[in-house]
Parts: C-alpha cells; structure tokens; sequence
C-alpha cells in the first residue's frame, strides 16, 4: 500500500507498507529513513484537512498523511484562573450595551439620547412656563393697591422710659423757676378793682376843645378875655 507522507523540513515522502498495520509499519520505516532529524517521539501523524491518520488510511485513492508536532501541556489550573478572572471583570465593570440594538433595529445609543434630548426639551419648557407665571404673579403683585401701614410701638420699656423722662424734664423745670422767683424777691401783688357799671362811672373828657387847634391861641385868647 502505498502512502504519502508530509514531513516538516523534508517535504513529501512516499511509503509502501503493509496493509495489515499500515500506521505501524509507516512509523518505523520514517523513524528508520529519517533517524535523529525528525524525532517522531515527540510528533504524531494525522491526515490533511483535519482528518485524523485512521480516516485518511480508509478512504478511497491515495492516502496522504502528515507528521505534526506535539505541543506540550503547560502548568495546570489556567483555565479557573482565566474563570475566575471573567467573573471578577464582569462584577467590576458594567457591561457596555450601547451598541446593540433593539428588536425593531434601532441602536440602544439612538434611543437613549432620543429620550434625553425629550427630557431636556420637557424640563425647559416647564421651567419656561414656571418663569412666566413668576414675572405675571410680580406684575400683578406691583399693579395691586396696597393698605397703609400702621406702625405700632409695642415696646413698653421704651414708653415707660419716655414716660419718665418727660416727667424728670417738668420736675426740673419746676424747680429752676422757684429757685429763680426766690433769688429775684417775689413782687407784689396789686388788689384788682371790682368791676363796676358803664352807668356810675363819669366820663372825662380828654381834651378840651378840638383836636386841630393850637394850644397857644387858646391860652392868648383866654388872657384878652380876662382883660
């Protein structure tokens, strides 16, 4: 049977084994052509395109296998690390959704700022409104008529001081005039004159004669008569 096999470094080699154990008899006749170049010991052979040796041996036509290389295992337990890992990022940061979309296709961004935006447009325009009742209420408050306001002085301590001092101010007043009366002598006083009738009291005369006329004619005149 004849098999073609792929080597890393030596290309394509052909082998004729036996039917009976192909596999074996392709293993010690590559490990007695090749030697120490290729240590098969660490390699394996598998069929091309992801078959395994055993299922490129069965099929129809010429089987074409090939050496790999054994890659080694390293320190176990990366896996629960990389776990545990996974599950201490996803507890610690919130997953970022906004690309994603909805089930109508639209972004999960799109919409959130669509809602924001409706927020910010409905808050404005309350705030709008609110300004505009604020500026009627003042005008209307500023048009409005208002009482007089009466003052009231409810603070007795104050009155009562007031009250006091006002009475201080007389008393010294009082005295600073006796005091006064007495340094100056007190005058005497005149008996008044019991009124009397318009009828019993005489009337004198003020003048005797005319009010234009010269006093020194009527004392010549009253000398020539006496003559």
């Amino acid at each position: 049977m004849l098999v073609l096999l792929d080597v890393p470094g030596h290309g394509t080699r052909s082998y004729d084994v036996c039917n009976a154990r192909p596999l074996a008899d392709l293993v010690a006749q590559a490990a007695a052509r090749l030697g120490a170049t290729v240590p098969l010991s660490a390699a394996y052979i598998a069929g091309r395109n992801g078959l395994s040796a055993d299922e490129a041996l069965a099929t129809d036509g010429l089987p074409w296998l090939a050496v790999r290389g054994r890659v080694l295992g390293g320190k176990g337990g990366f896996g629960s690390t990389l776990r545990s890992q996974g599950s201490r990022m996803a507890k610690s940061k919130p997953g970022d959704v906004d690309d994603c979309r909805d089930l109508y296709g639209r972004r999960l961004r799109t919409l959130k700022e669509a809602k924001s935006i409706t927020e910010k447009v409905e808050r404005d325009g309350a705030a709008r409104e609110e300004a505009a009742e604020r500026r009627r209420k003042k005008i209307a408050d500023g048009l409005r008529e208002r009482p007089a306001k009466k003052h009231r002085f409810d603070d007795t301590e104050y009155t009562q001081t007031c009250a006091e001092i006002a009475a201080a101010t007389k008393d010294a007043t009082r005295r600073s005039l006796r005091e006064a009366r007495k340094a100056k002598g007190a005058p005497e006083k005149r008996p008044e004159l019991a009124p009397s009738s318009a009828a019993d009291t005489p009337l004198v005369p003020l003048f005797d004669g005319e009010l234009g006329s010269d006093t020194s004619d009527s004392d010549g005149s009253g000398s020539s008569s006496s003559k």
